[in-house]
């Protein structure tokens, strides 16, 4: 009996035995089979994505920057010349490859894979129909500017031609409006341009086409919904569902029919668990302007913007949720700078601003003055001491600006001051003169163009006419009126090459013009000391009761002043007037309330004054109105989208909001805005750049909002993005997205031997 139950033991252990060196060698096959296996997106499945709006527009050669979500359908839908790479952040070539390294002659050759939705190749004739009719109708007044003074020549179906007059990077927009197929363009009536685009299978070019337009009933709403088109297979997913809820709460009631949105007003934050949050930004940002002719200390400037702590803000406004921005373009580098001056009452009184003490202090008598006057004794005369010519110091914070005065007879650039300087040795000037003129000089030269009758006449700086020579040229402008010439206005223009050389002779002639303006006022008060007769002592009087003093008016109304406010001679407290875009989000009251407590700090009152878009206009063609400007820049895809923001000829009446003119900014952003450089040339100009701002105060970068992008846990993105130029290019992220992934083997090199060299290393691991 004991034998046999060994026996049966036996026999139990080996079949154990059996089984687990099954399992093992079947573990270990499995092992080395999927050893360098892939998971792959599996090319399937819906996206039901929900967007709060009215249905689309589907037109794509309207302006599409002021409505989100049609810009972002059609970015669906439509290839273009040109697109934005959100993993390399920078443009790149999409229907065809262009040479823009001179941006006068670009020349086009469209790729082979460019084709339209029904299979047809897209053609030169395309782009031209495309581009004709974007001019004839007059639809996006950006693009007609751009094109207006462009040539476009077709060589082949293949090849195009741009040929510019000038240098502009902003002519990259002219290859990022979508391509229409000429076909389709020829069947569309005035009433499809403007209003009803039509929906058409075959006339779409990019990852998607729409199938068909539905309404749900139950919940109603419309739907969009887009197949994938089958001659662009790059997207893992093969259907969009767009639905187009009326407003916020009905998607809240149905939100178990969606799985991506975005939420752009961040409504829905983290409250529904099945959502996971993709958060991106914008190339946006919220900031600060100092009208520098209202605000004229640098100190006082470097006060204000030094007192609004960006890291303080965004905890106000929910830190989660916001970035701090550091300077206009972007970067990490900190455009902030401490204050020369670190008394602010001796700021305040550089300005002629005091407090109420400083008053009280000047009116009161002094303590000498109380005593009773003893009676005189003839003393000998004392012969002046001769005084040293006064000391003159320069300021620290001076610049030319002290000094400029706009032409007043230039029309054109509009941009030309009393003290101009320039690195090119062509300038045209245009002035416009009286109808009683009968001849113009300039300097000692008659002008031969120029007759009597005429209105504008025209003057050329050139070097190799010899009327323009390095360092300072003087340019006198005289009219004949009446037979007698009149001197109207001189002009100066420091010429240069060297941009560093120039920016040193603008700091010397700022020196020299506020020496001799100095020297004028010290030479002015000596010569009002002696022409002002010596004031005869004054016989002994008998002692008079006390009288009121004459200036108690005055000490009752200093008495009745804030003890902490700062005041003019006026008795006015000083006060910053602050206009903001009323755009009715929380996050700009917040931002400024916050504004108007962080100057109540330095005992500033902020006078906060809210206006429509459609007022802008208005408010730049005076712009003493205000001192400071809130407002939200959007820069697009390009950095040099700030040259409005900079640039002096856009200080008159344009966007220069802070109103600086300085001619070395000037250069800077007119290298960013009409040349296409390197990564590093960019770089490097844009420091440049920044260096000036840190050194004027007169903008700071607050922040930019955190978008959140809900993407629904059993969608996979395979990268997710921290900044996009546009809330449209979320297009991209979802191409990259899937549903479903599967293990790819990959058998290359498997073999027996290979089997066992794989146990090996896995043992001496």
């Amino acid at each position: 009996m004991i034998s046999q139950k060994i026996k049966k033991l036996k026999k139990y252990l080996f079949l154990i035995s059996i089984i687990f060196f099954v399992l093992t060698l079947t573990h270990l096959t499995y092992s080395y089979l999927y050893s360098n296996s892939k998971n792959l997106p599996v090319k399937w499945g819906t996206i039901s994505e929900w967007i709060i709006w009215n249905f689309p527009s589907l037109n794509p050669i309207v302006p599409l920057y002021s409505d989100w979500n049609d810009k972002y359908i059609i970015q669906l839908l439509y290839r273009s010349l040109l697109k934005y790479d959100i993993e390399k952040h920078q443009f790149v070539w999409d229907i065809a490859k262009c040479d823009i390294s001179s941006m006068v002659n670009i020349e086009c050759i469209i790729n082979e894979d460019a084709k339209w939705s029904n299979g047809e190749n897209i053609t030169t004739e395309d782009l031209v129909a495309t581009y004709q009719l974007i001019k004839e109708t007059g639809s996006n007044k950006i693009l007609v500017s751009l094109l207006q003074s462009t040539e476009i020549e077709t060589r082949d179906n293949n090849t195009i031609i741009f040929k510019n007059t000038r240098k502009d990077t902003n002519f990259l927009n002219v290859f990022l409006q979508p391509i229409l197929n000429k076909k389709f363009i020829d069947t569309l009536s005035k009433e499809n341009i403007t209003w009803k685009f039509p929906v058409n299978w075959w006339i779409y070019s990019w990852r998607f086409v729409i199938e068909k337009v539905s309404e749900d009933e139950n919940l109603w709403i419309t739907k969009l919904t887009l197949q994938k088109n089958e001659f662009y297979d790059k997207s893992n997913i093969s259907k969009i569902v767009i639905n187009i809820f009326p407003d916020i709460n009905s998607f809240k009631k149905n939100h178990q029919a969606v799985n991506v949105f975005n939420d752009t007003d961040n409504n829905i934050w983290n409250t529904i668990p099945r959502f996971q949050a993709q958060k991106y930004t914008l190339n946006s940002f919220v900031w600060v302007f100092l009208n520098q002719n209202k605000i004229t200390s640098t100190d006082l400037r470097y006060y204000i913007l030094n007192k609004l702590d960006t890291s303080k803000l965004i905890k106000v406004l929910w830190e989660q949720n916001y970035e701090v921005i550091n300077n206009p373009f972007l970067s990490e580098d900190n455009i902030s700078q401490e204050p020369k001056n670190k008394n602010f009452d001796s700021v305040m009184k550089s300005i002629w601003y005091k407090k109420k003490s400083v008053f009280l202090q000047e009116l009161t008598p002094k303590a000498e003055e109380k005593k009773e006057e003893v009676k005189q004794e003839t003393k000998p005369e004392v012969k002046p001491e001769e005084k040293k010519p006064a000391e003159i110091t320069i300021p620290a914070d001076l610049t030319l600006d002290r000094f400029q005065k706009d032409s007043k007879l230039i029309s054109s650039p509009d941009y030309v001051d009393i003290y101009n300087f320039i690195t090119k040795d062509d300038v045209l000037l245009r002035w416009s003169a009286p109808e009683n003129v009968t001849a113009v000089y300039v300097n000692d030269y008659k002008l031969a163009n120029f007759k009597s009758g005429d209105r504008d006449f025209y003057y050329r700086l050139r070097e190799n006419i010899w009327n323009l020579k390095a360092w300072m040229n003087s340019y006198k402008i005289y009219f004949e009126i009446w037979g007698e010439k009149k001197l109207q206005e001189e002009l100066f223009f420091v010429y240069y090459h060297d941009k560093d050389k120039l920016k040193e002779e603008e700091k010397k002639l700022a020196e020299s013009l506020y020496r001799k303006e100095m020297e004028a006022k010290i030479a002015k008060e000596n010569q009002e000391k002696k022409e002002t007769p010596p004031v005869p002592a004054p016989a002994p009087e008998t002692p008079k009761a006390p009288e009121q003093p004459k200036n108690q008016e005055q000490l009752d109304k200093i008495n009745k002043l804030d003890e902490n406010l700062y005041y003019n001679k006026d008795l006015q407290a000083f006060s910053l007037k602050l206009y903001y875009i009323n755009d009715w989000k929380k996050e700009t009251t917040d931002t400024v309330n916050f504004i108007e407590n962080s100057l109540k700090e330095l005992w500033i009152t902020v006078v906060s004054s809210p206006f429509d878009l459609k007022d802008l206009a208005k408010i730049m063609s005076n712009k003493d109105e205000y001192d400071m400007i809130l407002a939200w820049i959007h820069l697009w895809y390009l950095n040099s989208n700030l040259f409005p923001y900079l640039h002096s000829s856009q200080a008159k009446t344009w966007y220069n909001f802070s109103n600086i003119r300085k001619t070395s900014l000037d250069l800077l952003v007119e290298e960013l805005k009409e040349n296409i450089y390197t990564e590093e040339k960019t770089l490097e100009i844009e420091k440049k750049v920044l260096d000036i701002l840190r050194n004027e105060q007169v903008l700071k970068t607050l922040y930019t909002p955190k978008i959140n992008l809900l993407v629904d846990k059993n969608i996979k993105i395979e990268k997710a993005y921290s900044s996009l130029p546009y809330k449209s290019e979320r297009s991209s992220i979802l191409e990259n997205a899937y549903i479903k992934e599967e293990k790819i083997l990959d058998l290359t090199d498997k073999s027996f031997i290979g089997f066992f060299k794989f146990l090996l290393e896995k043992l001496y691991e």
